[in-house]
């Protein structure tokens, strides 16, 4: 749901501070703070934090079997395979 803009002059914010709060707080409406005619500031409820599934003990023991996967790769090799693999490219040349 889309929420409601609201425009405050600044001093209405600072007369009433707890009640404009409380309204954003609610997700009722997004506050643009004005003053003298100029947007100075956007008041605007916080995205609700995304809460992950929690790590089981098996989650964690696959990590650790995972640890060193790599240790037995020849990486100058690989690097070197790489770099032969993209300058052999089937694309035709791209001329800008």
């Amino acid at each position: 749901m889309p929420h409601a803009v609201v425009r405050v002059p600044i001093q209405e914010l600072a007369s009433d501070l707890e009640r404009i709060f409380d309204r954003v707080a609610q997700g009722e409406s997004v506050i643009v703070i004005d003053r003298a005619g100029e947007d100075v500031a956007i008041v605007k409820p916080m995205r609700a934090r995304r809460r992950g599934r929690r790590k089981t003990a098996a989650d964690r023991a696959a990590f650790r079997s995972a640890a060193g996967g790599w240790a037995d790769v020849d990486t100058d090799a690989l690097v070197e395979t790489l770099y032969e693999s993209r300058s052999q490219s089937s694309r035709p040349p791209v001329n800008l």
